[in-house]
């Protein structure tokens, strides 16, 4: 049976962050990807990245059976801190989250699924005391449709 649109939606997000690799981008961050994790070990290989779905609301309808929803959707990016200049990491794999995210999710490239994609912003966190890492989150909320008797349509 085929995916229901929801989860394709969430897989077209892995699929565009999943580019991030050297030698095009700052980190490998795409090697290392999780959908909906909530806890991080204290042995993670860095950077790494989680697909968090937050709140959908239903923005239109179209007929009994067909709506427009938007997803908002987190960008949870983890990665070493340099012990000097923390930030500076967190900016680097922000810079390659966004270089990979936009372009591949424009709805000309998924005709039919995403209708679009708006970047909310971002929030970047130093380490906390004694930790190794640093983290940055982007925002962001996706305009797709679904047909209620069949989700996969």
């Amino acid at each position: 049976m085929a995916d229901p649109k929801s989860l394709r939606v969430v897989k077209v997000v892995q699929a565009a962050l999943e580019q991030i690799q050297a030698p095009d981008y700052n980190t490998d961050a795409g090697e290392r990807i999780t959908r909906g994790r909530k806890r991080i070990s204290k042995d993670e290989a860095f950077p790494f990245l989680i697909i968090h779905e937050g709140e959908e609301e239903v923005i239109k309808r179209s007929g009994q059976d067909q709506v427009q929803n938007r997803l908002n959707v987190t960008i949870e990016g983890w990665t070493k801190a340099d012990p000097f200049n923390p930030l500076d990491d967190a900016h680097l794999l922000l810079a390659d989250i966004q270089k990979s995210l936009f372009p591949a999710l424009e709805s000309r490239n998924n005709p039919g699924l995403i209708v679009q994609v708006q970047y909310l912003g971002r929030v970047i966190e130093p380490p906390d005391d004694g930790s190794r890492s640093c983290s940055v989150s982007v925002l962001l909320a996706i305009d797709w449709t679904e047909h209620l008797t069949d989700p996969t349509k």
